[in-house]
């Protein structure tokens, strides 16, 4: 009587291919893990200010300098072009949007892109 082994489990391939897939992710994951913890703190930031009291009666450039130090106790830096702020007719708008390019592998590079608004009425609630 013949016996037919059957086979159980990966071929040596197999796994590397899937340990080669897990270590790709887990790099592109911790690489791309810090402009998004940045942002975070921005959004943070841009959400406080907004819901403060204080910010109604600030300037447009008394509120960009109180943003800027508050991203700069969480090391965050923004250009002098990603963040807008307009005051008309007792509505401030604080629009914060900017890129982030990080090398990834070789040249290749991944950019995102963030967005943040937030619109304060500066008569009152």
């Amino acid at each position: 009587m013949n016996t037919i082994k059957n086979q159980h489990g990966m071929s040596t391939l197999g796994m590397m291919t899937v340990a080669l897939l897990i270590v790709f992710g887990a790099v592109t994951a911790m690489k791309l893990w810090s402009p998004y913890y940045d942002d975070l703190a921005v959004k943070t930031a841009v959400e406080n200010m907004s819901k403060e009291e204080s910010t109604r009666t600030m300037t447009p450039n008394e509120i960009l300098q109180t943003l800027n130090k508050r991203l700069q106790v969480n090391q965050v830096t923004l250009n002098k072009d990603d963040v807008k702020v307009k005051k008309e007719d007792g509505i401030i708008k604080i629009d914060v949007v900017y890129e982030r390019r990080i090398p990834m592998y070789g040249n290749i590079d991944a950019m995102v892109k963030f967005n943040h608004h937030a619109t304060i009425n500066a008569r009152g609630s």
